[in-house]
């Protein structure tokens, strides 16, 4: 029986993956890259100075840039991001509350970005919070999802991770979690490590009724 479920944040409970890709692309073309957005979306979970520094490697740019690439993205997030909650996701939360399983949230995000969007209801209900300062590796490697089991205080195979992202998939399933995903950014074929593929939250709350 699952005794806790944790979400990741961008793509699962934000609809902002869409704003986070622009915020990329406008940073690297000012070091005159055009970054490429499913390649993007494959690498999601990753900390911010990972992405950059993957393409950086990748495309032979100038290491030096990384740090810079990186708060020049989180600069134009902060001016023009779009941020919303995607539909059915505080009926998930209330019905889980509601079934006393237990929440949380690991993200490859800064601490920083989250508290500025984290509702401040669900904020209220989750019993965890990581993100990508709370860690030393972040997606794919098993840690933040290891750290999110150790202070929900429940075995791994308790837990069920909410997933969008094929690195965040890797991470809950290395950490011993069961993994479900949903197709906000990536295909049913690129979810593949996951036990269930949703289509919409919907689908996911309609699952979670029957389930618990």
């Amino acid at each position: 029986m699952i005794e806790a479920v944790i979400f990741d944040f961008d793509g699962v409970i934000g609809d902002t993956m869409k704003d986070n890709c622009l915020a990329w692309q406008n940073a690297f073309a000012h070091y005159g890259f055009e970054m490429n957005e499913t390649e993007y979306y494959r690498l999601e979970g990753m900390g911010r100075y990972q992405i950059a520094e993957h393409f950086i490697t990748n495309y032979n740019l100038n290491p030096e840039i990384k740090k810079e690439v990186a708060a020049l993205k989180e600069e134009n997030y902060k001016k023009n991001n779009r941020f919303k909650i995607y539909d059915h996701v505080f009926e998930i939360f209330e019905y889980l509350k509601s079934k006393n399983i237990l929440t949380a949230i690991v993200t490859g995000a800064s601490r920083e970005r989250i508290s500025e969007h984290l509702d401040k209801k669900i904020a209220s209900q989750i019993n965890a919070l990581i993100t990508a300062d709370d860690v030393t590796n972040t997606k794919p490697n098993p840690e933040p999802y290891l750290k999110a089991i150790q202070k929900l205080n429940k075995p791994a195979d308790k837990c069920l991770v909410i997933e969008n992202a094929i690195l965040g998939l890797e991470s809950a399933i290395k950490a011993g979690c069961k993994a479900y995903a949903l197709e906000t950014t990536l295909s049913k074929e690129d979810l593949n490590q996951a036990e269930q593929v949703f289509a919409n939250h919907k689908e996911l709350l309609t699952k979670f009724e029957s389930q618990f």
